[in-house]
């Protein structure tokens, strides 16, 4: 019997799309909860961290992103059986994550002066350093995938990096920022040109 799931999020792509995805591409019926500033200030006590992305899986909340990508790709055919298959795929989520942390901070920081010196640290330095190490890292593998020769989370993981910077929604790069790694374009316009994907986009 398949789980009943509710996945609860702003109304933006942001750390939920990839799950979305997986979700959608596997063909599982989810409720897609979108919630206001508001909403997430009242939810916010109930939340086990305090924070949101959450997937209810049959009543019971879980959080954490990274796990529950895990579990909903799982479920999608989104995620390797094979130990060493699964490896390669956590190890470009994980990179992925490395990067968003790494980020983050700019978007909190209140000085200006000082935003504006993490903002060029950040654009010139450290994605660079972590988009040129995954790039390299797949292209020598010369899978037609991020982690292999069929799609899989990894996948879902840098298209939702492609798409934001591409339609602008990550403010502190320009839409054309990641044409010089090429692989990792040509991920992203594939995820992009799935019919499922392309079905959730023109919905969404």
């Amino acid at each position: 019997m398949a789980p009943t799931l509710k996945l609860t999020y702003f109304d933006a792509r942001g750390r939920a799309e990839a799950t979305r995805l997986a979700l959608c591409i596997g063909g599982i019926e989810f409720e897609d909860k979108r919630v206001t500033g508001d909403e997430f200030a009242a939810l916010k006590p109930t939340l086990p961290f305090g924070q949101v992305p959450v997937l209810e899986v049959d009543g019971e909340m879980h959080a954490q992103t990274g796990a529950f990508l895990h579990y909903t790709g799982k479920l999608a055919g989104l995620y390797p059986k094979d130990p060493l298959e699964a490896l390669r795929v956590d190890e470009i989520v994980l990179a992925l994550e490395d990067m968003t942390a790494a980020i983050i901070p700019v978007f909190y920081e209140k000085d200006e002066a000082k935003k504006a010196e993490m903002i060029k640290e950040c654009v010139d330095v450290t994605m660079p350093k972590w988009l040129s190490s995954i790039e390299k890292r797949i292209v020598g593998r010369g899978c037609e995938w991020a982690a292999g020769d069929t799609m899989s989370i990894a996948d879902l993981c840098i298209y939702s990096y492609w798409v934001n910077i591409a339609q602008g929604a990550l403010a502190i790069v320009p839409t054309n920022y990641l044409e010089p790694y090429t692989k990792l374009s040509e991920i992203g316009q594939k995820v992009a040109d799935h019919p499922k994907v392309k079905e959730w986009n023109e919905k969404h």
